[in-house]
This record gives C-alpha cells, structure tokens and sequence, in this order.
C-alpha cells in the first residue's frame, strides 16, 4: 500500500488530515522535533503543534518539551487494534449493504424485487418454517426438492400444503424414491411448465419466473389481496383441473377455498345430507381467530335459486358465496376469504362427515362418511 493510500486508511480512524499525515511521519522516521515533523508532512508550522498534542491526547504519541517541542510515536498495537476492527466494520457493512441490495427485508416491504431466484427460495423456506394455516405451490420436481424438508415439517405442524407439480419424464418415480407417496403433502401434476410460485397463509407471496424469462429475478410480496388475486389462479388453473400425482392423494375432506368446499358439497346438501364441519378462521367484527363446529344448514351464491344445474362449477361461486352453519348455540354466516358480511371468514374447512339421514335400499338406516 503506497503512502497515500496509507494516509487515507488512517483518516477512516477518524484521524484528522494533518493527525494523519503527522502520525504517519513519525511512525517512519521515528523521534522528530515539531518543525521536522512540519517538513516532512507540509504541515503548516502553525498547525503542528496543535496537531501533536491531540495526538498525545489520543495516546497515539508522546511529546518531550525542551528548547524545542519534540515528538516520538507510541506503540502502534492500539492503532493496530483500530484499523484492523474499522476494516471488519467495513467489510460487514459492505456485506450487510450487498444484502439489503440483493435481499430486501420482505417484512418491510409490500413488494421486492430480487436478482436471484435463490433468495425467493430462502424467503419461502423462512416462511414456511412458520406457517400455521395453509400453504399453496407451483414448482418444478427440483424446486420442490430445495424446499422439501420445510414442506413435510409443515405438513406434519397441520398446515394444508398443496403443491402443483411440471410434470418431467419419470416423475412419479422419483417422487416415490423421496416418500412423497406417503406424505400429507397434497400433489397433483400439471403438463405446462410455468413459474415458481407460493402463496402461505394468505399473506405471503413469492414468484419466481420459468426458464424462458429474459433473466433471473424474484419478487416477494407480503399482501393480503394480492396474494387473494393469485390464490384464484392457483385454484383455477393450476389445481382443480389437475390430476393428483399418487392415487391415494385423492383428498376431498379438507380445503383452504370456501368455494372448493361448496362445489363439492352443495350439491350433496340439496340432496339432503347432513354434513358436520370444522372451520378455522376469523371472526369478522373482532379479528379474532375462531375454529367452528357446525352442520351445515344453507348456501348461497348468485345463482343458487334458477339454477337447474346439479354440478356447481367454481365460477358459480367466485363472486359472491355463503354458508351456514348451526353450531348448537347458534346459526353462523360464513364467507370465503375477504368476506365482510358474514359472521366468519373461512380459512381452512374440514369435513368431519356426511350423512344421508334415510335410504331405501336399506329400510330407513343412516349412510354416509365416515
């Protein structure tokens, strides 16, 4: 390092210019009068002696009074000390800087963009480390491997996981080699290759584009109504139409969608069912989480009445839909997610079971599930 440069490095200690340049001198020459150490570092001879007595005052050095003010350099370990912790200072803050650039704290913002996929990957596993409802995917085989471990401890805390599958050659078998037959992840397999995409708990958002984007980036998103919007995308075009990877997979006694619920349901209630169900989610007045037990007793949804359609389709309920339930103690309203009329929000339903009150195959017993 040449002596500039030197110079320079002693003024990050929050040396002054002329402290700098006169510690600097008496460090290489030694023991120095003032008007010496002056020549030697164009420092004014005016200036000098102030200078050398803050020093002193720094411990830096050790002036000597006589005829004429002389100065000689302490042992520079406390100098060392100094330069060698300002220079981690300086490379953390360099790396905390690179940090925020490339990860911004996804808490803090509505939304981020980020250069490399790989920090939406970290975020999502973060997120999923604290998931407590629902979490809901599309990923490539390879992307749900970096993401497995979060996935399963999520599974086995209750959290619903559905995950959209790209489907590759030999899909199912590798799928098999990792367990993933015998999970509570929920899978079914797409043929067209998309994005990455997560949306946990109905709040937090991560999107990664697919391999013909023009370059890599990741955007973190944490709101509620987008994270809503995408939701409806999943539902409609990366779930329902889907097959599931594993036939066993084939679960229909929990959902994350109110409306996913009444298409499957309404139509068994119309034909006299009595269906038990547990609902987690909020009240809407209070905020406050909720989990319901009730029977169903009612739906409704723009086209209930005039409707001789016995299949419900999910556009028969995504703009307006409502059940209710009879808990014992009273007759709750509750809507899917958003809602702002009803009793309740709905976050996770389950079915607890279906029973057809009267058959007459069977002279008059009760049928149904479980």
């Amino acid at each position: 390092m040449d002596v500039d440069a030197l110079r320079r490095a002693l003024e990050n200690t929050d040396l002054k210019q002329y402290e700098a340049a006169a510690y600097l001198t008496l460090i290489e020459h030694g023991e120095l009068a003032a008007v010496d150490v002056s020549s030697k570092s164009d420092i004014p001879t005016s200036q000098v002696y102030d200078t050398l007595r803050s020093l002193e005052q720094q411990g830096l050095v050790e002036t000597i009074d006589g005829e004429r003010l002389r100065a000689k350099p302490r042992d520079p370990e406390a100098m060392l000390e100094k330069l060698r912790s300002r220079g981690s200072l300086l490379t953390n803050a360099a790396d905390a800087l690179e940090d925020r650039w490339e990860e911004p704290d996804y808490d803090d913002h509505r939304v981020g963009v980020v250069k490399r996929p790989e920090t939406v990957y970290e975020h999502t596993r973060d997120r999923l480390n604290e998931a407590k409802l629902t979490a809901e995917f599309t990923m490539s085989f390879e992307q749900l491997e970096l993401l497995l471990p979060e996935l399963k401890d999520a599974a086995d805390r209750g959290v619903f996981v559905r995950i959209h599958l790209y489907a590759e050659p030999d899909l199912r078998e590798k799928a098999a080699a990792l367990g993933l037959d015998d999970t509570d992840l929920h899978i079914r397999v797409g043929t067209i290759p998309g994005p990455f995409l997560s949306i946990i708990d109905r709040h937090s958002l991560f999107f990664t584009p697919n391999t013909r984007a023009d370059e890599d980036y990741g955007v973190l998103i944490n709101d509620y109504i987008l994270s809503f919007i995408t939701h409806w995308y999943f539902v409609s075009c990366q779930w329902h139409m889907w097959d599931p990877l594993f036939d066993v997979d084939v679960s229909w006694t929990q959902y994350d969608s109110l409306e996913e619920f009444m298409r499957d349901t309404v139509p068994l209630f119309d034909d006299g069912a009595e269906i038990d169900v547990e609902v987690h989610g909020n009240y809407i007045q209070s905020r406050e989480d909720c989990v319901v037990h009730g029977r169903l007793t009612g739906a409704f949804y723009p086209s209930r009445f005039g409707n001789d359609r016995k299949q419900l389709a999910l556009e028969d309920l995504s703009s307006y839909a409502t059940v209710y339930l009879d808990t014992g103690e009273e007759v709750l309203s509750v809507g899917s997610w958003g809602a702002v009329y009803e009793d309740v929000e709905a976050h996770r339903i389950k079915i607890e079971s279906i029973e057809f009150p009267f058959d007459a195959a069977t002279s008059g017993d009760r049928v149904g599930w479980p």
